[in-house]
Order: structure tokens, then sequence, then C-alpha cells
């Protein structure tokens, strides 16, 4: 535990240096707040944007971010010294998707303050952004220790995390798109911010991208956390 609460206050400090990534993790919000304000005459445009950009949030930040983290300490050689100290794979890894799941629920739960919410909704919004941020991580850490450096992991996880982020906004204005939005997690949660509930689609897809993911990760440390 303490190797952990070390690891995620060294990347807090490395963090608040990296301007890049504190404005990849605002400007989702800070969009969907100007939008509202823009177009407060007309009515529900919270119900259109906090969904929207909530969506984009939880699938584009954590994702760009993981990766970012994850290949620079590759590329400087920061993981493999902590791997050769005794320091586990799986303490690496936690440590860093804490960092990043809790920095992303503090910068998303600023869409509760651009619309209405009960209780329930509520609750379901932050486990729909706290799950969706998740199996973003897991996708940029992916990407992060495949990658040979920062430059090749931005240059894949960028485009990536668009695919996921514009999914369901493409799907709200043609059908086909949104037949495909509906396989993947950020389309499914995106039903959730709009003020629905969970249902069994919305916890067995992105169950499955969590648990391939996860597999995924692994092999991938396997093979390249040494590189």
């Amino acid at each position: 535990m303490k190797t952990i609460i070390a690891l995620l206050i060294k990347q807090c400090k490395d963090s608040l240096r990296n301007l890049p990534s504190l404005m990849i993790l605002i400007i989702y919000p800070a969009v969907a707040f100007v939008m509202i304000m823009a177009m407060k005459g007309e009515e529900g445009m919270d119900n259109v944007f906090v969904p929207m950009f909530a969506a984009m949030h939880c699938s584009f930040a954590p994702l760009v971010i993981s990766s970012n983290i994850l290949s620079e300490e590759k590329e400087k050689g920061t993981l493999r010294s902590l791997i050769m100290a005794g320091v586990s794979r799986v303490k690496v890894l936690i440590s860093l998707s804490v960092f990043v799941l809790v920095s992303v629920l503090l910068t998303g739960s600023a869409f509760l303050l651009m619309k209405e919410f009960t209780v329930q909704t509520a609750a379901s919004f932050a486990a729909a952004m706290l799950t969706g941020a998740a199996v973003s991580t897991l996708i940029g850490l992916c990407i992060g220790i495949y990658s040979k450096n920062v430059t090749a992991a931005n240059g894949l996880a960028v485009p990536v995390g668009l695919v996921f982020a514009l999914l369901p906004m493409l799907g709200q204005f043609n059908e086909g798109i949104a037949k495909i939005a509906k396989y993947t997690y950020s389309g499914q949660f995106r039903e959730v911010f709009e003020g629905g509930e969970f249902t069994l689609n919305t916890t067995l897809v992105p169950a499955a991208y969590f648990v391939a993911l996860s597999i995924l990760l692994l092999v991938l440390f396997r093979r390249k956390g040494m590189e």
C-alpha cells in the first residue's frame, strides 16, 4: 500500500508540471459549460450538451492521459527501473489507474452542476463516468505499453479516443453509426448520461471490454514492460 501511495504522490507531482494533460481533463466540461451558457435562451440545451460531452470526457480524457503517462515512464526508463527495483507490475498499473480515475471523476463532477439531477440519476451518472473512465484507462494503458515512445502513443491514442468519443454523438444523426455506437461502451453510457438507468446492455458491453482489455494489458506488459 505504501508503494502505491508513493507512486500516486510522484504521479501527482509530475502531472502538475504537465499542462497539456491538465487541459485534456478540463476541456470537455469547459466546452459544455460554454455551449450551455451561449445557448441559455434555448430550453433543454443542458439535456443535450451534458450527456454529449460527458460521454466524450469519460472516453477520451482517461484514454489519452493514461497512454501518455505510461509511455513517458517507459521512454524515460522509469518503468523498467521500478520493475527492476522490485515494484510489481500490478502496483504500477493500480497507482496510475487510480490517479487517472480520480482526476477524471473530479473534473467530470462539474457536469453535475450544469444540469438538474435527482439523487438516483446523479448516482447513475457518477457510476457511468467511473466505469467508462476505467475502460478508457485500460485502452490507454494498452496503447502506452505497446508504443515505443510518447509521440507514438499520442499518435495512436488520440484517433482511438476520438472514435469512442465521437461515435455516440454522430449516432444521433446517422442510423448506421447509431447501430455501431451501441457496441461501444461510450455509446452505452451516453444513454445513462441522458438520464437513463443501467440495463443489461449497459452492463454487459462495458464488462466485455473490461475483461478483454485487462487480459490484453497483462499480456502486453509481460512482453513490452521491460523494453
